[in-house]
């Protein structure tokens, strides 16, 4: 295994958390999740940088938002830690064993919405891959001046294959602003699930397993150019997780 740890879970101090100062992915029962993990990005550090990648590669190309105002991607106080500002950039990712798309794995994140808009917005990107085959993002609603519904709003996780119609995982179309929401996407192919805040995983399957080259890069961020909200604590995984993992992973949000 070709593994480089970049920097350790970083001590941390959650609200509510017994063991004050410790990062709560060092709790006995996060062990065996930990144990999966391949490639984890905090933004504690105000960068893009990955705390720990498996990979031989792990260097990210970061850009800003578009016409780059902001030039380079933004932080703030975010569920732990740092976020990344949704808006202002991101980064481009190398995925070689990293995010292991062509097989079996999970990707886990934490989302905190802002100006998100109704009954009319547009999208924002959580993640996705540089050839627009995989998504994680939210689509923005939009209806025209007779009121008449042209697009919904959903939180979807999206998977392409050449030239064919593929089905998309739908959630949450009511999240509100300021509010911390935690998506867990898992594929097995041609399975692929979704679950938010620790629920039951919506499942769906494509018509056939993705070809050799299908996925493109990772990306992090949204560079629309105005604040759509937080990004934090992006974890992939080399599994798939259960509905327990993905509660023991909602239970290290901060409470209140």
């Amino acid at each position: 295994m070709n593994r480089a740890v970049l920097l350790v879970f970083p001590a941390v101090c959650l609200a509510g958390d017994a063991a004050c100062g410790q990062s709560p992915y060092r709790r006995p029962e996060f062990e065996r999740l930990m144990d999966a993990v391949t490639f984890h990005v905090s933004f504690d550090a105000d960068a893009m940088t990955a705390d720990m990648a498996e990979g031989p590669e792990y260097a990210p190309s970061v850009y800003g938002s578009h016409n780059d105002a902001p030039p380079a991607p933004q932080f703030a106080d975010g569920l732990i830690g740092r976020a990344l500002v949704l808006g202002t950039g991101g980064a481009v990712y190398p995925r070689s064993g990293n995010v292991i798309l062509e097989r079996r794995g999970a990707i886990a994140l934490w989302v905190r919405p802002e100006n998100w808009q109704r009954p009319r917005d547009g999208n924002c990107v959580f993640t996705m891959t540089s050839n627009a085959r995989f998504y994680l993002q939210r689509q923005g609603p939009d209806v025209d001046a007779d009121g008449r519904v042209l697009r919904h709003e959903g939180v979807q996780y999206l998977v392409f294959l050449p030239e064919q119609r593929t089905p998309t995982l739908t959630a949450g179309s009511t999240w509100q602003n300021g509010k911390w929401y935690l998506l867990v996407a898992n594929w097995s192919w041609p399975t692929f699930e979704l679950s938010v805040d620790g629920g039951p995983f919506q499942v769906a399957s494509l018509p056939d397993d993705p070809p050799e080259g299908n996925f493109g890069a990772l990306v992090l961020g949204d560079r629309a150019g105005s604040v759509r909200g937080l990004i934090d604590e992006v974890f992939a995984f080399r599994r798939p997780l259960s509905v327990e993992e993905s509660q023991l992973l909602y239970s290290s949000r901060r409470k209140g």
